[in-house]
């Protein structure tokens, strides 16, 4: 999916107008909210959970796929599907998924 920078300014706009959020600040304060809501178990295959273990240790993918024995494309294939499968835009945003759901795992027990 393609957005253009104009496109995207108007969308926020139409949702601060719906929400009545002052700024995207806000948009994000309220997105976070329902997401913690609605958030489940991340997804992982069995080798995307490899490669993630490796991402959160720091590694950069010519290291991964140096450790894991497979190609460069391999890893950000992995990285990609892990994106896609837990409805994440960067490695961070999962990685700040992942952080939220251990800590409120951590709570529980």
């Amino acid at each position: 999916m393609f957005i253009t920078t104009g496109s995207l300014y108007l969308y926020l706009a139409r949702i601060r107008k719906k929400t009545g959020a002052r700024n995207n600040r806000e948009i994000l304060h309220l997105l976070r909210k329902t997401s913690e809501l609605a958030m489940s178990t991340l997804r992982f295959t069995p080798r995307g959970r490899a490669v993630f273990a490796l991402v959160m240790e720091g590694m950069s993918s010519k290291g991964i796929s140096e450790r894991l024995g497979m190609g460069v494309n391999g890893v950000k294939r992995h990285k990609d599907k892990m994106l896609w499968q837990n409805d994440c835009v960067t490695m961070r945003e999962l990685i700040a998924k992942y952080r939220r759901q251990d800590t409120s795992n951590g709570q529980e027990t």
